[in-house]
């Protein structure tokens, strides 16, 4: 955590703003958090430690956090804004359910290997990579069928 900790105090820097404790357990707490993350879930984290952090400080600091790289903003079309962790995190794809909003990440090296030829097959450079895979979930399959989710 420390190398994300050192990119973040500089892009503060670059920013113009100044170095915060605040900031930095903000930091902290998300780069531990494994799931998709709101503003408003992560505050509910940081103030269970941290109570006198206000969730506009949390909101403002993600924000820095996705501004710096060590974040992504993600978007499963429920008009909540989430945002997961980049920071030496693998490539993988975003499964969403259309029917109950679940979400779960497939990891597999083949995505990147897969994306690279097909970028080099076209003379294409990736600058992003995102997979999102939009279905029903086996819980939500099962109740469409009739039947009881196992």
């Amino acid at each position: 955590m420390t190398n994300a900790i050192q990119v973040f105090r500089q892009h503060v820097s670059q920013k113009g703003c100044h170095r915060s404790s605040k900031r930095e357990k903000i930091l902290g707490i998300f780069l531990k958090s494994r799931t998709h993350i709101s503003a408003q879930e992560l505050h509910g984290l940081v103030s269970q430690d941290y109570p006198e952090i206000g969730y506009t400080t949390v909101y403002r600091t993600l924000k820095l956090i996705a501004d710096c790289g060590l974040a992504e903003e993600v978007d499963f079309n429920d008009g909540v804004k989430r945002y997961e962790r980049k920071w030496k995190r693998d490539y993988h794809a975003h499964c969403i359910c259309t029917q109950c909003g679940r979400d779960f990440e497939i990891f597999d090296e083949g995505i990147r290997d897969m994306s690279v030829n097909l970028a080099k097959r076209k003379d294409f450079t990736i600058r992003k990579l995102r997979y999102e895979l939009f279905g029903v979930c086996r819980q939500c399959a099962a109740v469409l069928a009739g039947g009881e989710a196992s």
